[in-house]
């Protein structure tokens, strides 16, 4: 039975990707935020989680308040999903594009420095147009760390929806060589890092006013090997576009020890933290950010 729904959701992932493709992108918008809505009916469970994310943040916001970012966030979901099933439609490159990266030549000049590069984001905005996007722009695969889902049908369809614009997917689980070996060859790295690390992968670190552990291994290669990082966030403006304003991570002043990696995982934080605090219904809060291992 599970294989057979698994088989199903494949079917209707096809069936939409079909569908969207006709349509007008403000009717695209539109089935993405219905989408999103259908995501808070059908997990009360995972309501309940996102509205106390929000709750016992520091942000202070009332109950109406967030039952609004609530809201966002999900709709949110919804118009990433719809997006990244119709990723390799958009014109990257047009005088008004989906995304629009104000300062994208800062990740080429960090490149020529020899010691890759590793671009950093969270799940905010569109994180999936975000990769997409920068690879057409910079006409270069990025090397890109992701968690594959537990439906390997659809999986491997949106995986290849991904790599479109010829960028490479690393499982998370098997990364660290990998992940060396592409910055050895000078290449570029895009992660997520905001989503909760597991037992001995991060630090405890405090995050919107609470201890959360967070991802160590971004600082730890940049560290090591010398590697810049670039944060950038995908921020939808109300025309449902993007803008990207990339922001390199001095770490200069710092060493490749405990101190230092963690230091750099906290101006990391510190920029998620800004983003967040921006435009709170783009971000993912759905997750257990958290939970203590």
């Amino acid at each position: 039975m599970k294989n057979l729904i698994q088989k199903i959701s494949l079917l209707f992932f096809k069936l939409l990707r079909s569908f969207l493709k006709l349509v007008p992108e403000s009717i695209k918008i539109l089935i993405g935020k219905l989408f999103g809505l259908l995501m808070i009916i059908a997990s009360a469970k995972r309501k309940k989680i996102t509205f106390n994310n929000i709750k016992n943040s520091n942000l202070d916001y009332s109950d109406d308040e967030i039952r609004k970012i609530l809201k966002e966030s999900y709709q949110n979901l919804g118009i990433t999903l719809v997006e990244l099933l119709t990723i390799d439609t958009y014109d990257f490159k047009s005088t008004s594009p989906k995304v629009y990266y104000s300062n994208i030549e800062i990740i080429k000049q960090a490149k020529e420095k020899g010691n890759g590069v590793i671009l950093l984001s969270g799940h905010f905005g569109n994180w999936e147009l975000l990769a997409f996007s920068a690879s057409v722009l910079l006409e270069e695969a990025l090397h890109i760390v992701i968690k594959y889902q537990m439906n390997p049908y659809t999986d491997k369809y949106l995986r290849n929806l991904r790599q479109r614009s010829g960028n490479e997917l690393i499982d998370m689980n098997k990364a660290g060589l990998t992940m060396v070996k592409a910055i050895k060859n000078n290449n570029i790295i895009a992660m997520l890092s905001d989503q909760r690390a597991g037992k001995n992968e991060g630090f405890e670190l405090e995050f919107l006013g609470r201890e959360a552990s967070t991802y160590k291994a971004p600082a730890l290669l940049a560290l090591k090997f010398k590697t810049p990082i670039i944060v950038g966030f995908a921020v939808r403006d109300k025309k449902n576009n993007y803008k990207v304003d990339l922001i390199e991570l001095d770490h200069s002043d710092l060493e490749d020890n405990t101190e230092g990696v963690e230091e750099l995982t906290k101006r990391y934080l510190s920029l998620l933290e800004n983003a967040i605090r921006e435009n709170p219904g783009l971000w993912t809060w759905q997750h257990n950010r958290w939970k203590i291992n």
